[in-house]
Parts: C-alpha cells; structure tokens; sequence
C-alpha cells in the first residue's frame, strides 16, 4: 500500500481563454498528464509498457469543478489509484490552491490494452499494482452509463497528424476540443462548468471522419462523437451554473 502522490503545475497563458482562466481542456489535460508521470514513476506506465506492446487507454471519467484556476496561479493536484479488477482501474484526483481551497475532484477509469490486438488484457496480473495501491476512497461517485442523444448542432473534424497521439489513435483531449467547439461563445462567456461525465467507447484513428452532435438538456449539454461508419466514439454530458454562481 502507499499513499498520494502530489504534483505541481501553473497555469500558462496558452492554458487559458478570454476569462484568462484556464480552459476546461487544460484541467482534464492536466489529470491525464498526471495519471502518465505518475504511472512512469510508480513502474507501470508507458516507459515500461511500451517495450511490452502494451499501453493504458482512458474509458470513463467524472470530473467535478469548483472553481477554474487564473493564469499564472498554482495548483496542486494529488493522484492515487485506488482500485482495480480485471479489465479496469481507477484512479482518483483532488487539486487544491495554494490556500487549500479545492478546486476540483476527478474519479478516472482505464483500460490496459495489448497494441498489436488492440484489446483488453487482464489487470489481476500487474504485479505492481499491490504495491502502490492507495486505501482512500474515491472523492466522488463513479463515471456513469451516458444515453444516445438527439443531436440539435453538429460539426464534422477529418482526423489528421495532429489529432494522433502515442497510442496512434484520437488524443482524448481532442474530443473534448471538439465537443466544446460545438456550444456557442455567448453561452461559453455566461456560464461555468461544475460536473463533467465523459465515456470513451471506441477508438478513432488517422484519416477518419468524425461528427460531433450536442444537445442542450435544461442546465446540461450532452455531446456524442461518430465515426463516418456511425459508430459512437464518445459521449459526454457537461453540466453548467451561470457565472454569478460560481463558488470561489
């Protein structure tokens, strides 16, 4: 067993919008550059995996936000992995200011997958694991099931080498990209975002078509991602409070 893992990091200008905060993006940019290092220094991350034509995928993700950091303010976000089975793992999230005041609370799941197959290998195995579990509870609840939409905008994206990560598949942060390029500005400028729920459901990959669809359900958007096939690549749901609400 072993405890949490805390990790630095100031927000940058690239990192931020016209609120000169930073970006829903850059925050779940953030968690999953952190659940990378932390695996890597903990021995069972893409350092190690790669040699074994293995690697991690994200599949769910619930992400609760209090408040978003400024530019050039500091946050510490502290990461423990509580909890693993056969096909999943979670790893948990918090991040704090520099005044102890929470910012956010993240609960991940992820999927080990063998790259020549692209499928799911068994994490009971992964001898590391026991060691570096940590016993505290995750901060909130699980990732839930997200339902089909009916899609009132969309907008369609060609993959190309940009959108490619490591895995030579769709970055998972480009989705995100995608589904908040879908909302109008004037609705981005007057609200905040204060629950996200995200469902990785199948790999996009090089020179494929995607078409993002959104739909606005009272205080909630829900966003669903296809391939030119028509198969859903992803689903999320964000839900908002307007800016004088904010908890600061």
């Amino acid at each position: 067993m072993t405890s949490k893992t805390t990790y630095r990091h100031t927000v940058q200008i690239s990192e931020i919008d016209f609120s000169l905060r930073a970006t829903i993006v850059s925050m779940i940019g953030y968690i999953l550059d952190i659940a990378g290092a932390d695996a890597d220094k903990k021995g069972f991350g893409i350092k190690k995996l790669g040699s074994e034509n293995r690697s991690w995928v994200i599949s769910r993700m619930a992400l609760d936000l209090y408040r978003l950091p400024n530019r050039y303010e500091t946050v510490e976000i502290a990461t423990w992995v509580n909890d693993y089975g056969r096909l999943l793992t979670t790893r948990n999230f918090t991040a704090a200011d520099e005044n102890g005041s929470s910012i956010l609370a993240a609960v991940t799941q992820w999927a080990m997958i063998d790259l020549s197959t692209r499928r799911p290998l068994d994490l009971r195995y992964v001898d590391e694991y026991n060691r570096h579990l940590c016993i505290e509870q995750t901060p909130i609840n699980n990732p839930i099931k997200i339902a089909a939409i009916n899609s009132q905008e969309t907008i369609v994206h060609k993959i190309t080498y940009s959108d490619i990560d490591f895995n030579r598949h769709v970055n998972s942060l480009r989705y995100f990209m995608l589904m908040i390029d879908t909302l109008p500005i004037e609705f981005l400028s007057n609200t905040n975002p204060v629950h996200i729920e995200v469902n990785f459901l199948h790999e996009a990959q090089y020179g494929d078509t995607l078409t993002a669809g959104y739909e606005q359900r009272g205080t909630k958007s829900l966003f669903e991602i296809k391939n030119s096939s028509g198969t859903v690549i992803c689903r999320a749901s964000i839900e908002w409070k307007a800016e004088t609400t904010w908890k600061n």
